[in-house]
């Protein structure tokens, strides 16, 4: 029989064209996550658990307490005294000295070892909106926008535009992994597919992932594979990729359903076991197929599963609306056990809607020439009009 926690819920507000108020939640940053607003996750280097999420950094610790900081809720942390740049984090990251980068819709934050310094200039970043960081090696990776990727090693800066001559060609970056095994960088596109650079120590050459004659245009997410490679996926199927032996099929959504399911993310375990994030639930996936599946009723509250993170105990992460728990690492299958995240119930404050019109959506970048100069403009007006 299943066995479970029931998660706490976090306090849901809603909104109407005929509101006359915005009720903002402010969580007690001192007792649980900041938000279940979950954009990325990492190990931290103390046996913590960090989350980037829309409320702030929050960070899971080894004895199992919380703590969490925010533009608005400065504070100590194990990686220095942080003032976060916005409320929002969209990305988190540690590089080669153990020290924390955060990026922002705005911006960019690294810490130094005493505290930490923003990243806002747009000679250094041609977009300032962070989409996602990575660490290989000794370098730092970072994607913004629609302005391709950039690498800062050694405190130089290196900008490869979508359509530069490394052959970057994608324009909005959003996942990366890096393949331990060959010692690659992967990386998923929104919509321009899947690229590697195998060499990090002299020219930057991007290629082309290819299965067969598809050149993977709808396939966006990248996840690293800790027995060698990376797992690529989007909403019907996933992949696995080795620079050495290329594209493999793994599953589609039918393979987890007789009835239609989407495919949100995937994330793998030290023993080879994938989980699979839809949104009828999670999916544990071996090569035998399905070996168990894990809805609602068995407590995880919500059957629409955003993302998923195994940390280095083993512990396999999920987000689903108003929620976040982990389902703890079993030798067997007979049990499930799910524990909780503490999602304190808000103070609620009333403040008048704003009155500014959303804006409208920028048009498509030209190639070529006017890579640069359309990097610049986007980076230019996102740091004005970001709140």
């Amino acid at each position: 029989m299943y066995r479970a926690l029931i998660l706490i819920l976090a306090a849901a507000s809603f909104f109407t064209p005929f509101a006359s108020a915005l009720y903002v939640e402010v969580p007690d940053y001192h007792s649980g996550i900041a938000s279940t607003g979950v954009k990325d996750t990492i190990n931290g280097r103390y046996g913590d658990v960090i989350f980037a999420t829309d409320g702030g950094i929050s960070v899971y610790t080894e004895n199992g307490t919380w703590y969490s900081v925010n533009a608005r809720n400065p504070g100590e942390t194990a990686y220095g005294s942080l003032a976060p740049l916005e409320t929002m984090v969209t990305a988190v990251a540690l590089d080669p000295d153990g020290r924390l980068w955060l990026g922002y819709p705005n911006g960019l934050q690294i810490g130094d070892g005493t505290g930490y310094r923003a990243v806002k200039d747009l000679d250094l970043l041609k977009n300032l909106n962070v989409n996602c960081i990575a660490r290989w090696g000794d370098e730092m990776w970072i994607a913004t926008g629609r302005a391709g990727l950039h690498r800062y090693q050694d405190g130089e800066w290196t900008w490869y535009k979508p359509a530069g001559p490394e052959n970057l060609g994608c324009y909005t970056i959003v996942s990366m992994a890096v393949d331990a095994a060959s010692d690659a960088l992967v990386i998923g596109s929104e919509s321009d597919g899947i690229r590697v650079l195998r060499d990090r120590t002299g020219d930057a050459r991007f290629e082309q992932v290819t299965y067969g004659s598809d050149t993977l245009r709808r396939v966006s997410g990248v996840r690293v594979d800790p027995f060698g490679g990376v797992y690529l996926f989007n909403r019907t199927t996933v992949l696995h990729y080795a620079p050495d032996a290329g594209v493999t099929p793994v599953l589609n959504a039918g393979n987890l359903s007789a009835f239609p399911v989407v495919i949100n993310d995937v994330a793998t375990t030290a023993d080879g076991t994938l989980y699979i994030a839809s949104d009828n639930g999670i999916y544990r996936w071996n090569s035998s197929g399905v070996v168990r599946h894990i809805t609602s009723g068995d407590g995880i509250r919500a059957n629409a599963v955003k993302k998923l993170f195994v940390d280095a105990y083993g512990r396999c992460w999920f987000v689903v609306p108003g929620n976040v728990g982990y389902i703890p690492p079993t030798a067997g299958h007979a049990t499930l056990d799910l524990s909780a995240v503490p999602v304190p119930t808000p103070v609620v404050t009333e403040t008048p809607l704003p009155q500014t019109p959303v804006p409208a959506a920028t048009p498509g970048e030209a190639a070529g020439l006017f890579d640069g100069v359309w990097a610049f403009f986007e980076g230019l007006f996102g740091a004005v009009n970001s709140g």
